[in-house]
């Protein structure tokens, strides 16, 4: 059996930057597991959060190929942003970051938000192949496509935010009972 699944309102803008979603998911929470606030949060996301919701998460991204979040974003999502497109930057060249960067405005421009895909373990060259690709869907389908992508990033950052609560969790549990071992007491509380 899991430990229950809880945050508060922040850690869950951080995981989404919603705050629709984030006020829902802090509504509905505990959940008695991950795939119960999974989900939930799938379910919230699509249902309950609205246009301005999404553009809202969305807008908390940094383009692909850009280390820095918007200034909007939560210290911990900025983290995990920079931990996503890791694979990205660890792959690019200076021309391939151009051209990234170039993409990214044209889809701006045309579309009205930053792109969005769930980069983690992602070179350069295939977010930049899939940038393109999607620049030929219309508006409502890439609109779609973004809300999608926004719920694996979603989903990833749960995960995360889980396992530091879980280890968290044991440290509290774990270093005090081995304190008492080193000083030799035999005896658990």
């Amino acid at each position: 059996m899991e430990v229950g699944v809880g945050f508060d309102e922040n850690d869950y803008l951080s995981c989404c930057g919603s705050t629709k979603f984030a006020k829902e998911m802090a509504a509905a929470s505990p959940f008695p597991s991950y795939h119960r606030a999974l989900t939930v949060a799938k379910h919230i996301w699509f249902n309950i959060v609205d246009v301005n919701g999404w553009l809202q998460a969305f807008s908390a991204h940094p383009s692909i190929g850009q280390p820095r979040p918007p200034s909007h974003a939560s210290a911990t999502s900025a983290e995990w942003s920079i931990g996503e497109q890791s694979t990205a930057l660890a792959t690019s060249t200076a021309s391939s970051l151009q051209e990234l960067a170039e993409w990214n405005a044209r889809y701006m421009q045309k579309f009205g938000f930053v792109f969005l895909e769930c980069a983690s373990g992602r070179s350069t060259e295939s977010l930049l192949a899939e940038l393109k690709r999607r620049y030929a869907n219309k508006p409502i389908v890439e609109f779609e496509i973004a809300a999608q992508e926004q719920m694996k990033i979603t989903e990833l950052r749960l995960g995360s935010s889980l396992q530091v609560k879980k280890t968290y969790l044991l440290q509290l549990i774990l270093i005090p009972l081995l304190l008492l071992k080193v000083k030799g007491q035999k005896k658990f509380v």
